[in-house]
């Protein structure tokens, strides 16, 4: 038996790259799965019963610890999935961003709230590149044996740390106008006080469109970069004018950290709309 020599250690960044690679693999080959499982093809294209909604967002993340962190330019990517001809109940989603050239990508799984009908999905890009591709894919499974799987496209946000502030994309027009107002507060009394923070968020329509909108249900969820999804903040019910105001209270927040308020508005033909609106915490 001829001995060999003990095989030197790969770096450490090819290790990452292959598991990171080898990741991405699996989770689009758990997509593609799916689909060839049993995509509808009465339900392809634009007319399906899911409607997908895309909202991007410049912001900076710090990494590091101690002394030296680093900050990093990052595009927030929020994909908003609604069930549109088909109950919302007993459904599984996977929902995969990929950036064509690069190892990015992102995989989450989620299903559809049964009452407002929609389901939110949040990627943090790091450092993304110029002139890229901001590639989509998404699997809707239910329980009756209904699939429905699709892929978008679109631009990705370059995103520096020159330009990071009122930079948003969308890949739909907001459906309602959104205001947001912070006030510090505090619970309890004496060495047992919290700080904390009411937002209100006042949700209006533009006179033309506020018919459509009248009497309908809102819902107003909440996310703080960082967290694990969205937060359920208030409800509420529209006027004649298309208008609410709704408030929620944020215990201890982190002071100057973002704030995603994600309002559901529906609408009177069923349809839920996301409309995102960002802010930065001032408690």
């Amino acid at each position: 038996m001829t001995s060999r020599a003990p095989r030197p250690p790969r770096p450490l960044s090819a290790l990452r790259t292959r598991r990171a690679l080898s990741a991405l693999i699996a989770s689009l080959a758990l997509l593609i799965g799916l689909t060839a499982a049993g995509a509808s093809p009465a339900y392809a294209g634009l007319d399906g019963p899911v409607a997908a909604y895309l909202d991007q967002h410049c912001a900076m993340d710090t990494t590091g610890s101690g002394g030296t962190p680093t900050a990093v330019p990052v595009d927030r990517v929020s994909l908003s999935l609604e069930a549109v001809t088909h109950d919302p109940a007993n459904s599984k989603i996977t929902a995969v961003y990929t950036i064509p050239g690069t190892s990015k990508y992102g995989t989450l799984f989620g299903r559809f709230d049964p009452v407002k009908g929609n389901a939110t999905f949040n990627y943090t890009v790091d450092n993304p590149p110029a002139d890229a591709t901001l590639s989509i894919s998404y699997e809707v499974a239910w329980t009756d044996g209904t699939y429905y799987s699709t892929t978008r496209t679109g631009p990705l946000l370059h995103c520096t740390r020159d330009n990071t502030t009122g930079v948003d994309r969308e890949w739909a027009s907001d459906d309602a106008d959104i205001t947001a107002f912070q006030q510090c507060t505090s619970v309890g009394t004496g060495p047992y006080s919290i700080r904390a923070e009411d937002v209100t968020v006042h949700i209006s329509h533009h006179p033309s469109d506020a018919s459509g909108f009248a009497w309908q249900p809102v819902w107003v969820d909440y996310w703080i970069p960082g967290k694990k999804g969205y937060t359920s903040g208030a409800s509420g019910t529209t006027d004649s004018f298309g208008d609410v105001w709704v408030t929620f209270r944020l215990l201890a927040p982190p002071t100057g950290a973002e704030l995603d308020t994600l309002s559901s508005v529906r609408g009177n033909g069923s349809h839920t709309y996301p409309v995102h609106k960002w802010v930065t915490i001032g408690c």
